[in-house]
């Protein structure tokens, strides 16, 4: 049994048999939906699924970080989706997230670390989240999302009480004394909180997966009473004064004629933050930031027809952010379905600027979407998200994995990204900057990562070179599937291909390309070009291979002198005891600068007689040549030492007779 420490995180469905016991068709059918988001939210965030029963659904996770961001996206992807349905048929699932020790058997998953993932589950509120201490202390300052400490809670069958915190989503409101505060000490209302996970599933299949703030409760629903904000176009937004309250350690009051209090100079994104952190609906909303948090304040308290509303007033802004067209696309497609949002942001893109071109390309689906977001990002190079969702496309989610032509675009792209951030060319296109905080984070982790796939080399294709009797045979190295494999050298005009062998290839579900090709006996010193295609039909760039015919027959040589160091002498036996054979030295000789032999434990130091090397005929042995000494029958041992060619010397081998 294996053991290791792991994040768990359990789920199962509130009501779940009173749901089935009205209506079971509907329950199952919706079940099987949403457990398809479920899964698929798991995937992306590095997780696996290692057991299910019924509605439960446990899951493990290297990070608690990853775990924890993963449940806030699937509370917040379903909350949406359950704005269809009535509150009595809603289907909301209750999550616990733990830190554990636990024994890996067969797959499944044992131990104290699974059993309080599953009691903090039960300890949920429908919708919500609960976490251990450990946890919390984990991921606190690593989620924005208000936790409520719920104290010590004993739980069925463990011994001990679980700390216990939870987060809270949507429907239920955390009382402010209860808020997790950032210094410097300020009061945040709820609707600071509203999430912005469900970006996720307006990307598509692979899914644009970069998350914003994290999941919140139902802000205020008083409005600020006369606040607006007012001035001068800006990327499409508009700027300039805001007349609301200020943020304090507690929230002003509102006077009673609703007259302002504070007139600040803000930027939009600091206008959407104040308003976020003031919460209530803005009456009468004309600008980015009031319609983008009023369709967001919509959304959390499940008026999806308000907030797409406003959503929709907001598009026809026209503006450049990018991140409230991802929220956008994400409820239409919840509600209309994938077809319906292409059809809504079709009309958008038409006269609503880049954001909406770009958001409407990421409606469709494989080949189709890439390309239009290709042919995007080359009729604006200066709109710097396409680089981020460029790398996504090319990025490790892909379902049959990252070929290195994938690796290099997404390198490329996020290298495109990241340098528009270090120019400080990022912000006007993020009305949440923690949004663009998000998508920068998962930025340069990917970019750190593919550096380092590449400083390593493991991109590089290689080939070995053994002596044939009728020439060189090459044995190409390739580092990922291919489905052709050609080469060139010496005065060939074009490149030649392998062929295909007899076999399919797993990995591309197409005839194996032959790794193996021949040169001519007599060929000289040449270089040789080779490339490939990979399983997606990519060609790849063209590696050069210095071919030297003596290099490669003394390095063949010394191979099989390693591989097969038993082989090096054998011991005659009945009439032919009195000799002793070193034929697999003869055979390759070439590699070989002297062979050195002691009998009985005496040390090397006696020369075995051997050929020179004929580099036409390397490996044979010719008809003058003994590949034998005499020995007296009653020798019992042998020790062997080897200098090869270059000077390296072989460990010292001894070779017992048998009885």
């Amino acid at each position: 049994m294996k053991r290791k420490i792991t994040a768990i995180l359990a789920a199962d469905v509130a009501e779940y048999t009173r749901l089935i016991a009205e209506d079971e068709e509907e329950t199952l059918t919706r079940l099987e939906a949403y457990r398809k988001v479920f899964d698929d939210f798991v995937a992306r965030a590095g997780g696996r699924i290692f057991n299910t029963a019924g509605d439960g659904v446990m899951c493990e996770f290297a990070s608690a970080v990853e775990a924890t961001r993963c449940a806030i996206d699937i509370q917040e992807s379903l909350r949406t989706a359950n704005m269809a349905h009535p509150a009595e048929r809603q289907m909301h699932f209750r999550i616990g997230i733990s830190i554990g020790d636990v024994v890996e058997r067969a797959g499944d998953l044992l131990g104290d670390g699974v059993n309080i993932a599953a009691r903090l589950q039960s300890l949920a509120e429908p919708g919500s989240i609960c976490v251990s201490r450990h946890v919390h202390e984990a991921v606190m300052n690593k989620v924005s999302v208000p936790f409520r400490d719920l104290g010590n809670r004993e739980v069925k069958n463990l011994p001990h009480p679980v700390h216990a915190f939870e987060i809270q989503m949507g429907s239920t409101r955390v009382p402010p004394a209860l808020m997790r505060r950032d210094p410097p000490v300020r009061q945040k209302s709820p609707a600071a909180w509203i999430a912005a996970g469900v970006i996720a599933a307006a990307a598509g299949g692979t899914g644009l997966f970069f998350a914003g703030r994290g999941s919140a409760p139902v802000p205020p629903t008083t409005p600020i009473a006369g606040a607006e904000v007012a001035g001068e176009k800006q990327q499409g937004a508009t700027s300039g004064t805001v007349s609301m309250p200020a943020a304090t350690a507690t929230p002003p009051e509102t006077p009673a004629n609703g007259s302002v209090v504070i007139t600040e100079k803000l930027t939009p994104a600091q206008a959407f933050d104040r308003l976020a952190q003031s919460g209530g609906i803005v009456r009468d909303p004309k600008s980015a930031p009031e319609l983008y948090h009023n369709a967001r304040s919509y959304e959390a308290r499940g008026e999806s027809a308000a907030a797409r509303r406003d959503y929709l007033a907001f598009a026809a802004l026209g503006t450049d952010y990018v991140d409230p067209l991802l929220r956008l696309a994400a409820l239409i497609r919840t509600q209309d379905g994938r077809a319906g949002a292409r059809e809504a942001f079709a009309d958008l893109a038409q006269t609503r600027g880049r954001a909406a071109m770009l958001v409407h390309a990421l409606q469709f689906e494989g080949l189709e979407r890439r390309s239009r977001l290709a042919a995007f990002a080359e009729a604006n190079p200066d709109f710097a998200p396409i680089h981020a969702v460029l790398a996504q496309e090319f990025g490790e989610d892909r379902q049959n994995g990252q070929t290195i032509f994938d690796r290099r675009g997404e390198l490329a792209a996020l290298s495109r990204f990241l340098t528009a951030e270090r120019e400080g060319r990022l912000v006007p296109f993020f009305l949440d900057q923690s949004v663009l905080a998000q998508w920068l984070e998962r930025a340069q982790k990917r970019e750190a990562f593919q550096k380092a796939f590449f400083a390593e080399n493991r991109d590089r294709v290689g080939a070995q070179f053994m002596r044939a009797g009728s020439g060189w045979q090459a044995q190409v190295s390739l580092p990922e599937a291919a489905t052709a494999i050609d080469y060139k050298f010496g005065s060939m005009p074009d490149f030649r291909s392998t062929g295909a062998l007899q076999l399919l290839d797993q990995r591309t579900g197409k005839p194996m390309a032959n790794p193996g090709f021949e040169l001519p006996a007599n060929q000289g010193p040449t270089d040789i070009a080779l490339r490939y295609l990979d399983a997606d039909g990519h060609q790849s760039t063209v590696t050069m291979i210095a071919f030297n015919p003596r290099d490669a027959l003394l390095k063949g040589q010394r191979d099989i002198l390693d591989r097969f160091a038993n082989s090096w002498i054998a011991f005659g036996d009945g009439h032919n005891q009195h000799l002793l054979y070193y034929t697999h030295l003869v055979s390759y000789r070439c590699a070989i600068q002297r062979a050195e032999i002691g009998l009985d434990g005496a040390s090397p130091t006696d020369l075995l007689p051997l050929p020179a090397c004929d580099e036409v005929n390397p490996h044979s042995i010719p008809a003058n040549s003994a590949p034998y000494i005499r020995i007296k029958p009653e020798v019992k041992s042998a020790t062997l030492k080897i200098t090869y060619v270059g000077g390296d010397v072989s460990e010292v081998k001894t070779f017992l007779r048998k009885p």
